[in-house]
């Protein structure tokens, strides 16, 4: 009887554990469960599987897929650390890099972002992103060299990249070289003649350049090709209000008021049009 209870236990015991969920059963349910998107329960059960096995080779993956779960339900400073953990074992891994500098840059971080950028420039010299968004911090930061030497590499690798051309106009801009920036746009818009933003950048480079009533045709552009942008009408008010327009700058006022913009905020421009 002794050996029958024995073998039975022995038996019930192997049963289960085959039955305890594995590392591998956790993670392979997280992915189905991101799949679905449960991300709840996907963020849940990779951290079973972290729990346990903590040290698994295979752990910068689970906490990488962590990040991107915690990213989108917009818990930023936990994603920023599982893509810092993530890292630890794949300090030079260009993806998880560019998801830790992407949410920094998101975040407002930017320095913290171009520190990433520049590791994943180390690794890959070539890579567009890492370029674009360095090129993008640079300027902002008012580093125009830097910004320039990011574009340009950018623009030899990919003429015609939307961005870099867009960049590369603004910082001509920023610096004072207006002809160079307008001709950038020229080409812009003859290579994207439907997009409404090419049209009031280039206007707010021509009332820059003294030339306010070419500013009003892009924005009458701008305008004609996304009419509830409230801020191409109101800009378009301004400068019919520069010009003395009077009527034409109430009509894109009140235009821009059924649009959105606080009547309380224009009660000065609206006297003005009197």
């Amino acid at each position: 009887m002794k050996k029958i209870i024995l073998t039975i236990t022995a038996a019930l015991c192997c049963t289960i554990s085959y039955a305890q969920p594995t590392y591998e059963n956790y993670v392979e349910r997280a992915i189905q469960a991101t799949y679905a998107d449960s991300l709840d329960k996907a963020e849940s059960l990779f951290k079973e599987a972290l729990k346990l096995s903590p040290a698994d080779h295979r752990n910068s993956l689970v906490y990488f897929n962590l990040g991107k779960i915690q990213t989108s339900k917009g818990l930023y400073d936990e994603a920023i650390e599982s893509y810092s953990l993530a890292l630890n074992n794949v300090p030079l891994s260009v993806p998880i890099l560019m998801a830790r500098a992407n949410l920094y840059l998101q975040m407002g971080k930017n320095e913290k972002a171009y520190v990433d950028y520049c590791n994943i420039l180390d690794t890959n010299p070539d890579n567009i992103d890492a370029l674009a968004y360095r090129a993008f911090i640079n300027k902002n930061a008012r580093r125009y060299d830097q910004a320039r030497m990011d574009y340009e590499r950018l623009l030899t690798i990919q003429p015609d990249h939307y961005v870099a051309n867009l960049g590369m106009a603004l910082l001509q801009q920023d610096t004072h070289h207006l002809p160079k920036a307008l001709e950038r746009m020229e080409q812009l818009i003859n290579l994207y003649p439907d997009k409404a933003e090419l049209y009031s950048i280039r206007a707010d480079m021509e009332a820059e350049n003294k030339q306010p009533e070419l500013a009003i045709m892009d924005l009458d552009k701008a305008v004609e090709l996304n009419p509830t942008n409230s801020n191409y009408v109101l800009a378009r008010a301004y400068l019919h209000l520069e010009k003395g327009n009077k009527h034409l700058a109430k009509k894109d006022f009140e235009t821009a008021i059924s649009l959105g913009v606080p009547r309380s905020g224009l009660r000065d421009e609206l006297k003005q049009c009197k």
